[in-house]
């Protein structure tokens, strides 16, 4: 049994996926969407009964709000919801100020510094290591000198390939960083500042008891995005605004976006009958040098059962090269469109142009909005052989 949920998180990720056969099932979450949407993520960690609130694995692919910010309020509940994790993969301060740099200076960025606060704090209370746990080095990369890519096995029959970010891509995050910290007057490493921040940060309040919470923060979760006077995180280190409908392919600047943890996780390991490659906000020229690297034959393309899309289908985070390499039937795009527009139709477009599988593809949206309606044509979709599904949240198994 092989089961992925884009759970409900507005213009962010939040993956739930279960692995495993009979009553051994395994689990792994990757991020959290926003601080708004966190209530559907912890309605979903409640649907399962108190003793089986385990990951074998949380990721957090970077610092960006839009999944980064659930995480924040769902390890500070951790304790009150039985919910807790083997391993946690995270780039932050301690692991960027370990990365090969000439400057070798520290650094550290607000989210990101809080989210290492909360992460060592559920260690102590864990009374194991988890953060980055099984990585090479303990930094969720792919060094410059590895001659293959960095692959992980997780319990039951797991495997996972990491294909983003390159050592490149964490040096140019790491030379930015800082200069975010100063710009909110907080040192890297300073618990005492980064918990006074957290504590006052209404949007990142955990819920509380299971029972209930905080009935104002409760109203307050429920806000869609479209409603907030609020600027996200999306562009730490970018030398523009967000890319639009009509950006070049591929053409992503934004420095969190290109530290992003990508993985192809495949299911059994030894012979899979699963294989999906989950890209967070990854750049595409990052994921498909990964792929090269993985498949040297040109000639061949990766065959996977689903495709979570970067960036919610930005046009920025696709490119006609990436998709050649790929033999993919299912393609997941989390968004509900707010804040940016996602997906830009070109890219979806250019999925259905350039699909190379032999069965027809098969769009996966987690909304239904202005900007995923399009494909909700059931005669467009037989005249041009696809198929669209657009629930409220999907969960898909195979």
């Amino acid at each position: 049994m092989f089961r992925i949920e884009m759970l409900p998180a507005a213009h962010g990720d939040c993956l739930w996926i279960e692995y495993g056969s009979g009553d051994q099932v395994h689990r792994i979450l990757i991020d959290g969407g926003p601080a708004h949407t966190y209530p559907s993520l912890r309605e979903r960690v409640l649907h399962l009964p108190a003793a089986q609130r385990h990951f074998d694995l949380l990721v957090i692919t970077h610092i960006d709000a839009d999944h980064i910010e659930g995480i924040i309020r769902l390890l500070q509940d951790a304790p009150t919801l039985n919910c807790t994790f083997d391993r946690i993969w995270f780039n932050g301060a301690p692991q960027l100020n370990q990365v090969p740099d000439p400057a070798g200076a520290p650094l550290g960025a607000m989210q990101g510094e809080i989210l290492g606060l909360l992460i060592k704090a559920y260690e102590e209370q864990a009374g194991q290591s988890v953060w980055n746990k099984d990585m090479p080095d303990q930094i969720a990369y792919i060094p410059a000198t590895a001659e293959s890519l960095p692959a992980i096995d997780l319990p039951g029959d797991c495997r996972l390939t990491l294909l983003s970010p390159n050592h490149e891509r964490l040096l140019e995050l790491k030379d930015h960083w800082d200069d975010e910290l100063a710009k909110a007057g907080v040192d890297s490493g300073d618990a005492q500042a980064l918990q006074f921040k957290l504590m006052n940060n209404k949007r990142l309040r955990p819920l509380g008891d299971v029972l209930g919470g905080d009935q104002d923060d409760e109203a307050s979760s429920t806000i869609d995005d479209a409603d907030l006077d609020w600027q996200p995180d999306d562009l730490l280190g970018a030398t523009s605004s967000e890319p639009g409908g009509n950006a070049a392919f591929g053409s992503d600047t934004s420095l969190a976006n290109g530290s992003s943890i990508a993985l192809l996780l495949e299911y059994p390991k030894e012979h899979p009958t699963t294989r999906f490659l989950l890209s967070g906000d990854a750049w595409a020229s990052v994921l498909k040098t990964s792929i090269d690297k993985l498949l040297p034959n040109t000639n061949k393309a990766l065959k996977l059962t689903g495709f979570k899309l970067p960036h919610h289908g930005s046009i920025a985070n696709i490119s006609p090269e990436l998709l050649q390499r790929l033999n993919c039937t299912h393609y997941l795009i989390s968004t509900s469109g707010a804040l940016f527009n996602h997906p830009h139709a070109r890219a979806v477009e250019l999925l259905l142009e350039a699909h190379n599988a032999r069965a027809k593809p098969r769009l996966h949206f987690n909304y239904m909005t202005d900007t995923t309606f399009p494909w909700a044509d059931t005669e467009d979709q037989k005249i041009r052989k696809y198929v669209a599904h657009h629930p409220e949240g999907i969960s898909l198994l195979f």
